[in-house]
């Protein structure tokens, strides 16, 4: 009783605090005096809440000395897959979203379901339109947005008459401060988009929508599943270091750094290939030996937020601990002297991030255990597995983003080995439309997936080469399993397919929120998995032969796409 008190001062507190919400019954709101902008701001800076615009703060892309603020897309409620794609309103996916936010509205607001479902088919309208100006931004996509489009900064005065809002006011209310750093924005698109919307809708719609959108996104589910994921975003340093606690001590294995070694030897094998130019091979030659692996690591109380929590109050220690984060992250945009990314990998999360300024890798602890990793298993498991992993971060080095000069980076990769790098993709671009519809995502996913199964097979047969000379056969015995007629090249590829297998649960949670009702494939009988598994081996020779795919047949095609 006294949590369900406390939820509901905080949310009206939180009506009250932001400019009121028209749908709750008896506010005797009025639209006079109402400004978007500000509650947008006022959201921004206490609960790091995008709505209708996005800011993030990140290397500036001419001086990564300093950070930078990028407008860019907001959060959305559609998920981005959805909400690129321009979901068509009679979708079984649109429907189940309205249908939740309907729920949640009577929920919050103790109305009748037919007011709920009117509001909430506004919200969703708002946001549908608004979905028309992202195309296939991501939230968080703005280093290559600026690659690709040679963008600039520019003062907020000036962007606030290109685009008719105020965003000098915006970021000033964020920061509490005026901002005289010139700033990008990534996303013109979707902020002519915004104006457009803004326009043909009334201040009470858009007012409903801000504060369903900010109730929605503090509200508390008692899963726990939902109480993990909150624990992660408003304690990650904290979560970390507990994770990473007993393992700490330790070095990275001397087992895995031979494992990167051979990758890296095997990808210099691939950069020595005909097509690229010899002063391009020279200067990817070089960047490889710089790029380094490195794991988190935790020194006591850094990164953790100063608060003082309450036993038994969420909902003020949520206020807390989000006020803390948000104070914590703009502070970022004032760093100098090589700032921190803005993305730090904690010891618990299972991605490999190749970070370009820092010239490292970042594996996770998270992947020194089953099943990516086992000091038990065969070499075999273990190149197949977290082996093509750390080779996808590898070759993500060298992909088409990095013909050009980029964060830290002045060797500019030539033009000729550029145009024959784009010549390539257009292979895998073709493949990709065997599973999937055209889609500049996959085919970039698939070049890196092909490439780290490459490089890979060939560090693993390169670690074959060096043992049987030495007649190491206790180790080589342990290359094939028992009751299992498969040989250990076999093997490699089963297991690189397996990992990509899903338990029964996570593959029904994808259905219940609509990846089942949404076909990626013109041909509706494809999905990211295949591609990544058997759009991948398809272009490995070494696979067909061991699995003896006739030539010409699905798996063994006549033209096999190739870069590394």
């Amino acid at each position: 009783m006294q949590s369900q008190q406390q939820q509901q001062q905080f949310q009206s507190e939180l009506l009250q605090q932001n400019g009121g919400m028209p749908a709750v019954p008896g506010a005797n709101w009025q639209p006079h005096g109402y400004d978007w902008l500000q509650v947008a701001a006022k959201l921004r800076r206490n609960y790091g809440l995008d709505l209708l615009i996005g800011l993030r703060i990140g290397y500036n892309y001419d001086n990564v000395q300093e950070n930078s603020i990028y407008l860019t897309i907001p959060e959305t409620i559609m998920p981005r897959h959805l909400c690129s794609s321009r979901l068509n309103t009679t979708n079984v996916s649109y429907a189940a979203l309205e249908q939740r936010a309907t729920e949640q509205l009577q929920r919050w607001l103790t109305i009748a379901q037919h007011s709920a479902h009117s509001i909430a088919r506004d919200v969703l309208s708002l946001e549908h339109e608004l979905c028309g100006g992202m195309g296939q931004l991501l939230q968080w996509s703005a280093e290559r947005q600026l690659y690709e489009r040679n963008y600039s900064r520019k003062a907020l005065a000036m962007h606030s008459q290109l685009y008719d809002i105020d965003f000098e006011a915006y970021v000033s209310q964020i920061f509490e401060r005026t901002i005289y750093k010139p700033v990008y924005l990534v996303a013109p698109g979707y902020y002519e988009q915004l104006k457009r919307t803004l326009q043909t809708r009334n201040a009470s719609q858009v007012a409903n929508y801000l504060m369903y959108r900010a109730l929605a996104a503090l509200e508390l589910q008692s899963t726990d599943k939902f109480c993990l994921e909150r624990s992660k975003s408003l304690l990650p340093a904290a979560l970390g270091e507990m994770y990473a606690k007993p393992i700490s001590s330790l070095q990275l294995p001397q087992e895995l750094l031979q494992l990167y070694d051979q990758l890296r030897t095997s990808l210099s094998q691939s950069l020595s290939a005909a097509w690229l130019e010899e002063g391009s091979q020279r200067i990817a030659k070089r960047k490889l030996n710089e790029l380094q692996l490195t794991y988190p690591k935790y020194e006591h109380s850094q990164g953790l937020l100063n608060v003082q929590l309450q036993h038994n109050n969420y909902w003020q220690n949520l206020r807390q601990l989000l006020q803390a984060k948000q104070s914590k992250q703009l502070a970022r945009l004032f760093e100098e002297n090589l700032p921190a990314p803005a993305d730090p990998l904690e010891a618990y999360e299972t991605r490999i991030v190749f970070r370009a300024v820092q010239r490292h890798l970042e594996l996770p602890w998270a992947l020194l255990q089953p099943p990516e990793y086992d000091a038990r298993y065969g070499q075999a498991l273990t190149y197949a597995t977290l082996g093509t992993q750390l080779a996808q971060a590898q070759a993500q080095a060298f992909d088409e983003q990095h013909w050009s000069v980029r964060l830290l980076e002045s060797d500019n990769w030539d033009g000729l080995t550029g145009w024959r790098y784009r010549n390539r993709s257009d292979c895998f671009a073709q493949q990709v439309l065997h599973y999937l519809q055209a889609n500049a995502t996959a085919t970039q996913l698939l070049i890196q997936r092909s490439a780290a199964l490459n490089v890979a097979f060939r560090a693993y047969l390169n670690w074959l080469g060096y043992l049987e000379p030495h007649n190491d056969f206790a180790r080589l015995s342990k290359e094939s399993l028992p009751g299992l007629n498969y040989s250990n090249t076999a093997l490699f590829f089963l297991a690189y397919a397996q990992q990509h297998c899903l338990p029964k649960h996570q593959e029904r949670e994808q259905q219940l929120h609509g990846w089942s009702s949404y076909k990626f494939s013109a041909r509706q009988n494809h999905s990211w998995t295949r591609l990544l598994v058997n759009g991948v081996l398809q272009n490995h020779a070494e696979f067909a032969r061991e699995f003896r795919c006739p030539v010409g047949s699905a798996m063994n095609p006549y033209d096999k796409c190739l870069i590394y």
